[in-house]
C-alpha cells in the first residue's frame, strides 16, 4: 500500500493537522497492480474512510472508454470518551444507497476489534500484534491479523461448560466487498489510535497484514 503524493502543501498539512488530515492511498496486489483505493477526508473528530474501486464506462458521445473511482463502502468512527467504535457500510452513501453490515465497539485502549452484525453476532476481527518495544514506540511499523470468519475470542462468542468457545456451525461468509472494507478499517484504526504521527512524526500506513480464515 502506498500513499498518493500531494506535493508541498500535502507535507505541510501532514505536519499541521497530524491524524486529522486527509489522505488518499492505493492498495496493490503482489504484482504491484492497484486493486483498491482509499480516501480519508479531513476530519476534526470522527474519521471517515471511503473504499473505492475503478469503474469503466463507455462515453455515449465520444464512444471512448472512461474510467473513474467510485465509492462502494465507508467506515465511520463514532466518538466516545473511552471506547473505540466504528460503523461499516456498503453502497454509495453520497447517493443514499447504503446498508450497515457491521459495527465495532471495543474497550479502552483496545488492540482487538471485533466486527459484529446487527444481531450482535461476531463475523470477523482485526487484531493489532505486538512488534517489540522499539518498533512500537519509535516506528510506525505495525502488524495486524484480519479474520474474515467468527473469532472464538470475541466477547459475544458463547462458551461451553468447559470454557471452550462455541462457534456457529453455519454462518454467512463475508463478501469480497465486506472483506475489502474490513481491510480498509484496519488502516483507519491504525491511523486513529496507533500512529506516531499524532505526535508530529511518522505516518501510520507502513504495516503488515496477516490474514486468517479467509476461506
Amino acid at each position: 500500500m502506498a500513499e498518493e503524493e500531494r506535493g508541498f502543501f500535502g507535507t505541510i498539512a501532514r505536519q499541521a493537522f497530524k491524524t486529522h488530515r486527509g489522505f488518499r492511498s492505493v492498495i496493490m496486489d503482489v504484482n504491484g497492480t492497484p486493486i483498491l483505493w482509499i480516501h480519508r477526508p479531513f476530519s476534526w473528530i470522527n474519521s471517515r474512510l471511503f473504499v473505492q474501486r475503478k469503474l469503466s464506462e463507455v462515453n455515449e458521445k465520444t464512444g471512448e472508454e472512461e474510467t473513474s473511482l467510485v465509492n462502494f463502502g465507508v467506515a465511520r468512527q463514532e466518538w466516545h470518551p473511552w471506547r473505540r467504535k466504528y460503523h461499516l457500510f456498503l453502497g454509495q452513501p453520497e447517493q443514499g444507497e447504503f446498508r450497515q453490515f457491521a459495527q465495532v465497539d471495543s474497550g479502552f485502549l483496545a488492540w482487538d476489534f471485533f466486527l459484529q452484525n446487527e444481531g450482535d453476532v461476531n463475523i470477523g476481527s482485526i487484531r493489532k500484534g505486538w512488534t517489540g518495544l522499539g518498533r512500537e514506540f519509535f516506528t510506525d511499523t505495525s502488524q495486524y491479523t484480519i479474520r474474515f470468519t467468527p473469532d472464538p475470542e470475541a466477547p459475544s462468542t458463547p462458551l461451553a461448560e468447559d470454557g471452550t468457545p462455541i462457534l456457529p456451525q453455519v454462518f454467512q461468509p463475508l463478501s469480497l466487498e465486506e472483506r475489502a472494507l474490513a481491510l480498509a478499517l484496519s488502516v483507519s484504526i491504525d491511523f486513529d489510535y496507533f500512529s506516531r504521527h499524532s505526535e508530529g512524526t511518522g505516518f501510520g500506513l507502513p504495516f503488515l497484514w496477516l490474514f486468517a480464515s479467509v476461506e
